[in-house]
């Protein structure tokens, strides 16, 4: 029997009176304004077995199930076991968080009061940001959906249901779930299609090799560095997709070396810059890239890194040198153990790393300033990243090693073939690994063990020197004299 139109609206309640017992009062949830008129969400079409009809019994929860068709098969990835575990793990989460209010005559008629795992299935045709930041807001009980991590643990492996580690080094407790989902769906829809969804640009300044690119502030500036013995500072700012690029955007060019400029890093407001002039150079960018100090070497300065408290430079000469930044750029000691010239530094309060083309990484211990561990390579790393909990390498052969730093262990956990030929840049986040090469492209890899690659840019010119990523831009460094921009279209 078909069911009778409901003829009369019930008279709206007032929400229950809040107890003693109510987990979502003020003084135990985040503070956040919501929407209260909001907060009340109605489906679009309220089910036919609302009314009441004694004809017309209500689905059991499998039949809904099945005509939603809820997901019910292991997730595989996340190290979930499977739907309906992580499902209850969830449920049971909202309810020691909170318990949504009854809906009028006590009907399944809000969004709040639907089944977890029919919320979640709502869920996944929505944009993560908008689940954060529009959804999160209606409600206390949807700020504690959002707040969830098994919440987006579970969108991430329906998403990518291969079964790999995501991400592939171990994260902490308080690792922030929500944000990686957010990073890695934004990063995944940009670069599966970069011709709608990324603007292209070329900068053309230099008139030699650009070797070294490096972005900074939020994304908005770029400093490149070219054996033209300049580096030259773009206000990104200023690039409009289809128009040339505007005289005005080089905001300035940095002249005082005399040798190639090979490398760049930056701390703040303080830029850096190496040379095959032997010198270190550091600019004041809130000065107007006035000049700070000048390092002289004994050779040709590869690659340098700038922390708060040190300055550490990679040099023709196989060594690796350490400046004391709070008593004025002062040495601090040398590290003599390789065999050829040092072509990678990366640091952080704990270690030094080196890698050079002896075919060997070394990491030092800052306060022994001895090697802790040396890992010996087949061939000799290029290129190098070092952070969250992870060490990235890539070498001349095309292939990226990713090490686990955690507890001090620098364990090998995979090699990628990445490329055809030398690996010149290699740059990690949650949303994507980024490599480029000397076989002209670059690649956006996914950002997990055994990843595969999102998209492939083959569209430069020259080989690949360099390459940075900052806020969603990249930038890339040519052999054919220029810069490369890729930043995401508004």
């Amino acid at each position: 029997m078909e069911p009778q139109q409901a003829t009369a609206t019930p008279e709206p309640q007032s929400p229950p009176t809040a107890t003693s017992d109510d987990k979502g009062s003020p003084d135990s949830s985040p503070e956040m304004d919501f929407d209260h008129d909001a907060a009340d969400l109605t489906l679009p079409l309220a089910p036919c077995w609302a009314v009441n009809d004694s004809h017309s019994p209500p689905p059991s929860p499998s039949r809904l199930n099945q005509t939603l068709s809820v997901p019910t098969s292991p997730l595989g990835a996340l190290s979930l076991n499977n739907t309906a575990s992580s499902i209850c793990s969830l449920q049971g989460s909202l309810n020691a968080s909170l318990s949504p209010p009854p809906s009028p005559c006590g009907l399944p008629l809000t969004l709040e009061n639907l089944p977890p795992e029919l919320l979640l299935h709502i869920l996944w045709y929505l944009e993560p940001k908008f689940i954060v930041f529009t959804l999160g807001r209606v409600s206390k009980f949807f700020h504690a959906l959002v707040s969830e991590p098994i919440t987006w643990k579970i969108r991430m492996g329906k998403r990518w249901p291969r079964g790999q580690q995501y991400p592939p080094m171990e994260v902490p407790d308080d690792f922030n779930w929500q944000q990686a989902c957010m990073e890695r769906e934004e990063t995944d829809r940009l670069w599966s299609d970069p011709k709608e969804n990324i603007h292209h640009f070329t900068l053309d300044g230099h008139f030699a090799t650009v070797d070294a690119v490096h972005l900074i502030q939020n994304g908005t500036m770029c400093v490149s560095g070219s054996r033209d013995r300049t580096a030259k500072i773009w206000d990104l700012s200023k690039l409009t997709p289809g128009e040339p690029v505007p005289y005005d955007a080089v905001v300035k060019s940095l002249e005082q070396h005399r040798g190639w400029v090979w490398c760049l890093s930056s701390l703040d407001n303080i830029l850096c810059t190496g040379s095959w002039d032997t010198a270190i150079k550091l600019w004041d960018l809130n000065a107007n890239c006035q000049l700070i100090m000048s390092v002289k070497e004994r050779s040709a300065i590869l690659c340098t890194q700038i922390l708060q408290d040190i300055l550490v430079a990679g040099s023709y000469d196989k060594r690796i040198s350490v400046y004391d930044i709070r008593a004025d750029y002062q040495p601090i000691t040398t590290l003599r153990q390789h065999q050829k010239p040092v072509l990678c530094v990366a640091a952080d309060e704990d270690y030094i790393i080196s890698c050079s083309e002896d075919k060997t990484v070394k990491v030092w211990d800052r306060r022994a300033c001895q090697v802790y561990k040396s890992i010996q390579l087949e061939k000799f790393c290029m290129s190098m990243w070092y952070g969250r909990g992870m060490l990235l390498l890539g070498d001349r052969r095309g292939q990226v090693h990713m090490y686990s730093t955690g507890d001090g262990g620098f364990e090998e956990m995979e090699t990628i073939e990445a490329h055809g030929n030398k690996v010149t840049g290699v740059h990690y986040t949650l949303g994507g690994l980024y490599t480029c090469s000397t076989d002209k492209t670059i690649k956006v890899h996914e950002p997990c063990s055994q990843p595969a690659a999102i998209c492939t840019l083959a569209e430069t010119k020259g080989e690949v020197a360099d390459i940075c990523v900052q806020a969603g831009v990249v930038a890339s460094a040519h052999s054919d004299f220029s810069v490369g921009i890729w930043r995401p279209a508004m």
